[in-house]
This record gives structure tokens, C-alpha cells and sequence, in this order.
């Protein structure tokens, strides 16, 4: 769980040479925050839907800046689940004009690639799949392939940023969003804004199916990983109707079966301007940023996005438990359904995480690692594996032996019955709230950092105060507060719970 709070005398950490005034030359329709209790961050939206969100930090000569779709696996179509994952990786092959020799003559051999793959696919997705004929589609694909690759400048998109003198480049992809990050020396402005949009007006996804068997190696490697299976395994089950059920690096059979026009229309789609938010976080001068976004990416052009109406997920009204045999030392992966961000109750059960597992302090490593020695570790999260829609409360531990895991599942239930009955003290409220307030802190130092929550929180949960605005709320809640939460929610006919064992002899 992320939590953060913020007291306005530490928006000096943050705020330009001259705070109180607006930054200069910004255009009509950009506004400025001017509140003390938040950050100077101007935001302006461009005509095709792009939401900037501009912060002036001048300590040093950097730029960080934070790229954030609103599309993750949760808006994957069944059947074509890890989509979004892979897109986040095609998004470094290139465009027409970078990694490639000649884009007229790619084309065309990438063309011939689809067909040669999509003639092994059908015929690998047959009834009776005729075993020589696939063999023979395979190096027909990768003779296409090799035709295809003398017209490709291998990783010209990662040395252009190199030159460019990079940090931290990446891209990460969830349940509910994508995102990509990157910072640069602060000179470097144009040169990022030139260079991103023709990324995403331009993309050419070359090495698709390459690609795509890295991403099956992944999927296998995660598959050997008790951990990975353990989260898998434990959404797979909590959730039977809502696409949070699917894991966000897909299913291994559609995976086998996807090919770069499904790519390609999913790219179209969700890959839209008016579906991403923008936060350029450091030394920029606001008004150059506008003028350059207007320049470089008011060409983009904005497409209606599809309704996101999902199956909701019906309440659950039995206990699930489910048993995972690993060569492994044994663990617990515990979920209860949450009512979702949008519901006041989520900030209570917020602090009732926290109140059971924030550090030493908490009450599982009070009670059960220290007391008990029950646990090696035990851990509570408020929500799991996203926060567009309502998801699962989490409680993550492993026993410690001589001590079973059906133990260690006995004292964290009894863990939470108790703060059922009894509710956290003044105290424990307290440590929480100055815990979060250090956060913030640290998160206002780090500009990468601050970029992700300001673009994470606009795009996805609509408002990038979201941080602070949790924090104003968590401060209104009552020890009673979280007592009625944890009785609502952590009991047993809403909880999914997954047992990591030993194989059995």
C-alpha cells in the first residue's frame, strides 16, 4: 500500500525560486495550483486529450519525465490476455524512422512475416494440428523473419538515449495501467519530446514474434517460481467474473496464439492521447513544456475509447481454500474482496493494515513473529492487484517452523478477530500517520518518484492530489472506524486463501 501525507511547510522542498508567483508566459486554459497545501503543479490539457502535468524543481539539472496510459491487462480482451504486457515491450522497437533501414521495404517484409505466422498459428489452434506442416510454417517464419531483420538498426532507441545521457529508462505494466520513464539532463527537453512522439504516433511493432517468445520464457520461468504462482493462484481464485482473474502476463495458451494485428489494433486503441497523462517533474521552465507538448505531440490524434464496463465481480459468499504443492519453504497468500477506492470505507481498512503490519510495531510482529514465533513474516496490504476497481485486501506470511502453516493461518485470523473486538489505540494511529508523513518526504526528493504518483494518480484514480487527499481522509478516521471495517470485510466468507506446501510424500 501506498499512503502519503504532506504538511505545507515542506512544499518548500518543492517549490521555484519564486513561490508565490505563477509561472510565466503559461497559456489561457493552463492552471496553477496555488494552495500551500499542495505542490505548484501546472496542468494543462492539449486539444487531443493529453493531460500535462508540469512541476519546476531547480536543484538539479535533470528532467524526469513519466508517461502513464490508462490500460493494463484488466483491459485485455478474453482470449487475448498479456496484450498490454507485450505492448509495453514493443514500445522500444522503434518507429518508422528509428531502428529501421528503409520503412517502405520493412514493411513489406513485415508483412510477409505476419502471413507466414498467422498460417502457423491457425494451424497450431486446429482440432488435429498437422505436426509436419507446422514444422514446415515455423521455418517458413523464420526465413520471413531473416528477410525481415536486414532492414532493422538493432537497439537505435536505446543508443539515441544513451547518447542522450539517460537514467533510469523503463517501462512497467499492471493490472490497470502502462507506464514508461525516463530522465534526462535538463537540455534535453526537445529532444525527449521529439523523439516520444513519434514513438507513439509512429510505432512499428518489428520482432513481434520474437518478442512475443521472450514473453512465453517469462510466463515459463514464473511458473517455476512459488511466489509468482502463489499471487497467480490467489486472483485466479478470489475473482470469478471480473478480468482482474487474468494474470497481467497472460495465459500461456493466448499467448501461443497472439499475433502483431491483434497488437496492432490493441495499440490503436488504448495508445490514444486523450487515454494519458503526462508529468514532466525538475528543471523545466512550465511554459516551454506547453509550447513544446503543443508542437510535438498536438499531432496525435485522439480515437473514442472503448467502455470499460466489466463484469463486476458478485460477492463472494463462501470461504476458498486452495492448496499449491511446491518444493518450497511454506507460505500463505490471504484475500478478503474490498468495496474498491471509490468507497469511504477504504480508507479505514487502509489503517487496518497498517495497524497490523506496519513494522516492528505492528501487531503481527508484536503478537506473532515476536510473541507467538509463529511467523518468520507476516504482512498486510489494502489492495490487490489494482485500485481501478474494487480488488482484494491482502495478508502475505510464512510460518516459522517447528510451527504448521494451518498455525499460522489459526493466529493471523486470530489476529484480526482481535481487532475485531478491541480497537487500535491513539498511539497506534498516530506512529502510522508520522510513518506516512516521512514518506512523503522522501517521495518530494525524488523526482522520478514524484512524476509517477502525480501521472499515476491523475490518469487512474482521476486526480493527482489523490495522495494527499487519502491522507486528509485517513486522519478522519477512528479507532472504531477500523474495528467496523476489519468486521466488515476480513471475515471468513469473503477471504480466498492459498497454502504453499511441500509436495506430499
Amino acid at each position: 500500500m501506498r499512503l502519503s501525507f504532506f504538511l505545507p511547510c515542506l512544499l518548500l522542498f518543492c517549490q521555484p525560486a519564486a513561490a508565490k508567483d505563477a509561472p510565466g508566459g503559461v497559456p489561457s486554459g493552463a492552471s496553477v495550483e496555488t494552495d500551500p497545501k499542495y505542490p505548484p503543479v501546472v496542468s494543462y490539457t492539449l486539444k487531443n486529450g493529453l493531460k500535462l502535468l508540469i512541476l519546476e524543481k531547480k536543484f538539479v539539472p535533470t528532467i524526469s519525465f513519466t508517461l502513464v496510459f490508462k490500460v493494463g491487462n484488466v483491459d485485455g480482451q478474453q482470449g487475448k490476455t498479456g496484450l498490454a504486457h507485450l505492448m509495453e515491450h514493443m514500445a522500444f522497437k522503434g518507429t518508422k524512422t528509428i531502428n529501421s533501414a528503409g520503412y517502405e521495404k520493412e514493411k513489406i517484409a513485415l508483412d510477409k512475416v505476419e502471413a507466414a505466422a498467422k498460417a502457423m498459428i491457425t494451424e497450431e489452434s486446429s482440432e488435429k494440428p498437422d505436426l509436419a506442416k507446422i514444422e514446415e510454417l515455423r521455418k517458413a517464419l523464420d526465413a520471413a523473419e531473416k528477410e525481415a531483420d536486414k532492414l532493422i538498426v538493432k537497439d537505435e532507441y536505446w543508443k539515441l538515449y544513451n547518447t542522450l545521457g539517460e537514467s533510469g529508462m523503463n517501462a512497467m505494466t499492471s493490472t490497470d495501467y502502462t507506464g514508461y520513464v525516463v530522465s534526462l539532463p535538463s537540455n534535453r527537453l526537445e529532444s525527449w519530446m521529439a523523439i516520444e512522439s513519434d514513438r507513439f504516433k509512429n510505432a512499428v511493432l518489428r520482432e513481434f514474434y520474437r518478442e512475443r517468445s521472450v514473453v512465453m520464457e517469462e510466463r515459463r520461468m514464473g511458473e517455476a517460481d512459488p511466489n509468482r504462482v502463489m499471487w497467480e493462484t490467489l486472483v485466479s481464485n478470489a475473482f470469478i467474473a471480473h478480468p482482474y482473474h487474468n494474470p497481467t502476463i497472460g495465459w500461456m495458451d493466448d499467448l501461443k496464439r497472439l499475433t502483431r494485428t491483434d497488437a496492432e489494433t490493441f495499440f490503436k486503441t488504448f495508445y490514444v492521447p486523450n487515454n494519458a497523462t503526462l508529468a514532466v517533474v525538475g528543471d523545466v521552465n512550465p511554459a516551454e513544456v506547453i509550447a513544446l507538448a503543443e508542437k510535438y505531440f498536438s499531432g496525435w490524434q485522439s480515437r473514442p475509447l472503448p467502455a470499460r464496463t466489466y463484469t463486476k465481480e458478485p460477492a463472494q459468499k463462501s470461504e476458498k481454500i486452495v492448496n499449491v504443492f511446491f518444493k518450497a519453504k511454506p507460505a500463505l497468500r490471504m484475500g478478503f474482496h474490498n468495496p474498491g477506492m471509490s468507497n469511504p470505507d477504504i480508507y479505514a481498512i487502509m489503517m487496518a493494515c497498517e495497524v497490523l503490519s506496519n513494522g516492528k510495531t505492528g501487531r503481527f510482529y508484536k503478537n506473532l513473529v515476536e510473541g507467538q514465533e509463529v511467523a518468520l513474516n507476516a504482512g498486510a496490504y489494502a489492495y490487490f492487484p489494482g485500485n481501478r476497481y474494487p480488488s482484494l485486501t491482502v495478508i502475505a506470511a510464512a510460518p516459522k517452523a517447528p510451527h504448521t502453516i494451518e498455525e499460522l493461518d489459526a493466529a493471523l485470523l486470530g489476529e484480526i478477530e482481535k481487532l475485531k473486538k478491541e480497537p487500535p489505540t491513539q498511539w497506534e494511529l498516530d506512529k502510522i500517520l508520522n510513518t506516512y508523513e516521512a514518506d512523503m518526504i522522501k517521495q518530494l526528493e525524488s523526482n522520478p518518484g514524484l512524476g509517477m504518483s502525480l501521472a499515476q494518480n491523475e490518469e487512474i484514480l482521476g486526480n493527482w492530489k489523490y495522495d494527499w487527499k487519502t491522507g486528509e481522509e485517513l486522519r478522519k478516521v477512528t479507532p472504531e472506524d477500523i474495528s467496523k471495517a476489519a468486521a466488515k470485510y476480513l471475515t471468513r466468507d469473503n477471504r480466498t486463501v492459498v497454502f504453499l506446501k511441500e509436495p506430499l510424500k
